[in-house]
């Protein structure tokens, strides 16, 4: 299964977004959005390869996300969105909302291996394979453009599709047998890929980031570790991915 990194640095990367607007601009939208909700944050521009930068958003946080990371990307089409949530990143929401919000395309990918009842994690994942197109005017649903997904709901697969069909996508799939290999991590990277988003390649991140730091109050009983803590708590076992298929 394919995963960004191989899950080096999962949950941060299982889920994750992008907006279709350079650098600059989506993170002074972002940074505008959090002073609006907080009162105060700063951009603090930041730079080296992916982990490298995506080692700047432990410790994770559960309940709020006090930091969150904007990478460039090849061409300085698009822009990653990640950020520092306990449960891993909450793309959907902050790429759902600023791309109505700044009259742009976004995206928000899930590529989770599905590891509970096996012996690769303990205790496990639930699996996921989640495409979801974000536009800049509403439509029958908030503003989302397509939605795609094979995801394990606890206690079986199950595939979803809603909104307008994309020209790339490859519908006969959709009616494979088994329910997981009707949308596959596969899929994912190449709908991405006809977007103009390598999602999964290391080489289209472009070294060029901003933190954006907000003052939001962490609970008091809310979870704080390290990505290494947050791994072992839910079991993460970089690059066990590799070993599954689809």
């Amino acid at each position: 299964m394919i995963t960004l990194l191989s899950d080096r640095y999962a949950p941060i990367t299982s889920r994750f977004g992008f907006l279709e607007l350079p650098l600059q601009a989506a993170g002074e939208g972002l940074l505008a959005w959090r002073q609006e909700l907080y009162g105060r944050a700063k951009a603090t521009p930041v730079g080296g390869s992916l982990g490298e930068l995506l080692e700047r958003l432990p410790p994770l946080t559960g309940g709020v996300r006090p930091r969150e990371l904007l990478v460039g990307t090849a061409g300085d089409k698009w822009t990653a969105y990640f950020d520092c949530g306990f449960q891993g990143t909450d793309a959907v929401s902050a790429v759902g909302y600023l791309s109505e919000n700044l009259k742009c395309h976004g995206l928000a990918l899930d590529s989770t291996p599905h590891t509970l009842g096996t012996s690769l994690e303990e205790p496990g994942r639930y699996g996921a394979v989640q495409f979801e197109l974000f536009g800049p005017l509403p439509t029958d649903f908030l503003n989302y453009v397509r939605t795609i997904s094979a995801t394990h709901d606890g206690s079986r697969w199950r595939f979803d599709a809603s909104g307008t069909v994309q020209p790339f996508e490859q519908p006969a799939q959709y009616e494979a047998r088994k329910v997981r290999d009707k949308f596959t991590s596969e899929m994912l990277a190449s709908y991405a890929a006809a977007l103009g988003v390598r999602a999964f390649d290391e080489d289209f991140y472009a070294g060029q980031g901003l933190l954006i730091e907000s003052r939001q109050k962490v609970p008091r009983k809310a979870e704080s570790r390290s990505l290494a803590d947050t791994q072992r708590y839910w079991g993460i076992v970089p690059g066990v991915a590799d070993k599954i298929p689809g």
